[in-house]
């Protein structure tokens, strides 16, 4: 799927990749660029969440100053 129709469709999207359980490839530019995916049931949301602040902790870090 194109990265502008994602973006145009995100709510569909997601809930379509959270109904069937079936990932969503997002491409840019023709080239595979990230998957949307739905959550396993052997996280916890939490887990999630922890995951996603460790990945981007310096993104974080940027924004708070």
């Amino acid at each position: 799927m194109g990265l502008a129709e994602v973006k145009n469709n995100f709510s569909r999207v997601t809930a379509e990749v959270n109904r069937t359980g079936r990932p969503v490839t997002v491409l840019k530019n023709n080239k595979p660029w990230v998957i949307i995916q739905p959550v396993s049931n052997s996280q916890s949301s939490l887990d999630v969440a922890v995951d996603f602040m460790d990945e981007y902790s310096d993104v974080f870090e940027k924004l708070a100053k």
